[in-house]
């Protein structure tokens, strides 16, 4: 009778325990977004993934003549600069600032009332394009969305009204492989963002899954208003081979939408 007693304790017991662990599973599962996931199968990284971009002002008026921004009144201005100051550590957003003359641009904070629609396009007609590259894109616009930042992605296959449209192209000149054209207005918020993604490589050589993916990924970070960083393991680095998000390129995001656009010069 005693033994007994006490498998009536012990089989409770452990079945408790069993249930503590897979509810411990799927809270990591559902907030361990931000790190936890991995491109799909055949985007996998492999050797030579470095990919290289630029990233432009689209013409407002004429050839070449980006809309100028205005400067942020002083007392916005004092904020920013105290912010990125006591926050900008282990961010690029201080790079940001220096290499674009002390101008932030990001999209609107009405913008998160309306997800941003991105059209990406579908396009067999450009050589080199892959079905895998559409996946490669859907993917990395779920890692910008896991961040939380106040706005969302929407991806949609219309080019009617999209603001961001992510379209192909065989190569790109000047040693590039992508390329993202901002439109902004004079305060500073993004309103339109033009996105390039060469299938080839610039010696040549076919764009793979796992370089797609480090592609779109930087190029998305563009096309929120993110700039270059300086650190090789960044998905913002000129010449990068990220196949996810890190630390920095999470934390920058966070800062700039946590600041106004605008000039801080």
């Amino acid at each position: 009778m005693g033994t007994s007693g006490s498998r009536s304790v012990v089989i409770p017991a452990l079945a408790l325990l069993l249930v503590a662990a897979v509810a411990a599973d799927i809270v990591r599962r559902a907030v361990g977004g931000a790190g936890a996931a991995r491109p799909p199968a055949a985007s996998q990284p492999g050797p030579g993934g470095t990919v290289a971009d630029a990233r432009e002002a689209a013409p407002s008026s004429g050839p070449s003549a980006p809309t100028p921004t205005d400067r942020l009144d002083s007392t916005s201005r004092a904020l920013a600069l105290a912010r990125i100051e006591r926050e900008g550590t282990g961010t690029y957003l201080p790079a940001m600032l220096a290499g674009n003359d002390s101008v932030l641009h990001r999209w609107a904070d009405e913008r998160v009332k309306q997800p941003l629609r991105v059209a990406v396009l579908r396009d067999a007609a450009v050589p080199g394009f892959r079905e895998i590259f559409l996946a490669n894109v859907a993917w990395a616009i779920g890692r910008w969305n896991a961040i939380g930042l106040p706005l969302w992605l929407e991806q949609s296959p219309d080019s009617s009204g999209a603001d961001i449209v992510v379209g192909w192209v065989d190569r790109l000149d000047s040693n590039r492989t992508g390329r993202t054209d901002l439109t902004w207005q004079r305060r500073g918020p993004i309103v339109k963002v033009r996105v390039l993604l060469a299938t080839h490589l610039p010696d040549g050589r076919p764009v793979q899954p796992s370089q797609m993916v480090a592609l779109a990924l930087h190029e998305l970070g563009h096309a929120i208003g993110l700039g270059h960083s300086t650190v090789r393991s960044d998905a913002l680095y000129p010449e990068t081979s990220a196949t996810d998000l890190t630390s920095r390129d999470r934390g920058t995001a966070t800062l700039l939408y946590a600041l106004p656009p605008g000039s801080l010069k």
